[in-house]
């Protein structure tokens, strides 16, 4: 089981850090509105590629979250483990914002060994959020009225 959970997240800090964004599986949209994957036809070649926008997006959404606490997250919402996410993470997370945390989670649900549990892990990927948000709101709570 340990030895699964290494790989496991070794795999994710392997995806995090841009191997999937070039995966010929990985077909991506992307404009300036809405940074969503979504499937297109597989071209002739059978290579899908992603867009330097979207690419571009998504590795800024990573530095963001920080290479400490992407195991955590990926261990939390993709393998099930009920970890405790450090504070710090989950600030980084929510100073991140909830659109680069859908979108890293969508380009990781794209991926062919992940695709099949989709509905379960975004299920856990908003919890994992409001989680988050809720942490970081009482220990920094906004103003006031």
């Amino acid at each position: 089981m340990a030895s699964f959970c290494k790989v496991s997240v070794m795999a994710f800090v392997l995806l995090a850090s841009g191997a999937f964004l070039s995966s010929p599986a990985l077909a991506v949209e992307a404009n300036e509105q809405d940074f969503s994957l979504a499937s297109e036809p597989s071209s002739s070649s059978d290579q899908d590629i992603i867009s330097p926008a979207l690419r571009h997006y998504l590795f800024q959404c990573l530095e963001k979250l920080g290479e400490e606490c992407r195991p955590l997250f990926f261990a939390r919402i993709f393998i099930g483990e009920k970890n405790e996410i450090p504070t710090s993470c989950c600030q980084y997370l929510v100073q991140m914002g909830d659109k680069c945390h859908t979108a890293i989670t969508n380009a990781v649900i794209s991926r062919p060994e992940f695709s099949g549990n989709a509905t379960l892990f975004r299920t856990r990927s908003e919890e994992t959020w409001t989680t988050c948000s809720r942490l970081v709101e009482i220990i920094s709570p906004g103003p006031s009225a």
